[in-house]
């Protein structure tokens, strides 16, 4: 099928929508080729805010312009925009329940020859505490479309985490819902929950783990908040364990808002938590840092492995 770049996905997808809804707005911060909204900068100049290197300034005046019945849409590298500006998110657009997206341009280790300053790997736990907040982590430039197309879908802030690494699209057949889960794989050993590009990676390990009689679930969590707890608990009531994978710390990520969900499921089985440990981040290739921290599908399908051993699974 061959590697699409997400953010050339989302920069098709934004001009289409741009001109089916007059009142959506591209807003900037030094950000607008980069981060996918070139196309609709020079269709519609009169509705593309350039904010320069400005974050916390572009949150008010996407506010603002919220108020007035627009759509903003925020594209931003992604740390400048969940943690230079997180009071401002916080007060101006969470607890105001403001009309405005906000898009993370490269989660996780996206920006991964850049060092920790430029890589993301706690928005998700900071976009998980904003009142009224939508949160959207699409997998590839397939997810990435829809994602964007059910963000502009809903009344009120919505954060989408956009990778920036081309990957092979999943499939163009699927069903991806807003809070729902998606069910990719079925399995009755233990379920691997998986969010962003680390789907991907879960349905790889899922076919390594066939060779050791091991049969994982696979489930496909694009929105993070709210959650599909519904989902979980069935599963709770199927499977030995459950693991999560996600491209971010292991620190009040999309793990902990699982483990959250099953702390409350009588006799619920163990979560086991994937993902990158607090603190600074090493610098290389995307790909080899994936596999340092061990989010490869190869790496992942291993660890399942010693915990399923060690669970006599």
């Amino acid at each position: 099928m061959g590697s699409t770049d997400p953010r050339k996905a989302f920069e098709d997808e934004f001009l289409q929508l741009g001109r089916e809804n007059k009142n959506i707005v591209g807003v900037s911060c030094d950000s607008a080729s980069g981060g996918g909204l070139g196309a609709f900068f020079r269709e519609f100049p009169e509705r593309s805010v350039e904010a320069g290197i400005s974050e916390q300034n572009a949150i008010g005046i996407s506010a603002a312009m919220s108020r007035q019945g627009l759509i903003p849409v925020m594209v931003v590298i992604t740390p400048f925009i969940t943690m230079r500006a997180y009071e401002q998110v916080r007060d101006d657009i969470g607890y105001m329940n403001a009309n405005v997206k906000l898009v993370g341009s490269g989660g996780g280790l996206a920006y991964s020859t850049l060092g920790s300053t430029h890589q993301a790997v706690e928005d998700v736990a900071l976009m998980r505490t904003i009142p009224n907040m939508t949160v959207l982590s699409p997998c590839d430039a397939y997810d990435v479309k829809e994602a964007l197309r059910m963000a502009v879908k809903i009344k009120g802030p919505v954060y989408i985490r956009m990778p920036r690494q081309a990957r092979e699209i999943i499939s163009n057949e699927r069903n991806l819902r807003l809070e729902k889960a998606e069910e990719l794989k079925k399995g009755d050993d233990l379920a691997i929950l998986a969010t962003g590009p680390m789907v991907e990676e879960a349905q790889i390990a899922a076919e390594i783990l066939k060779k050791y009689d091991i049969d994982a679930a696979v489930l496909g969590y694009m929105t993070v908040k709210p959650l599909d707890e519904d989902t979980i608990k069935a599963y709770a009531g199927k499977v030995k364990a459950f693991v999560t994978v996600e491209e971010h710390s292991v620190v009040n990520g999309f793990g902990t808002a699982v483990a959250q969900c099953l702390a409350a499921v009588k006799g619920a089985p163990p979560v086991f938590i994937m993902g990158i440990p607090e603190g600074a981040k090493n610098t290389g290739p995307y790909k080899e840092l994936l596999e340092y921290y061990g989010l490869t599908g190869e790496k992942i399908a291993e660890n399942i492995k010693r915990i399923a051993e060690e669970l006599e699974i």
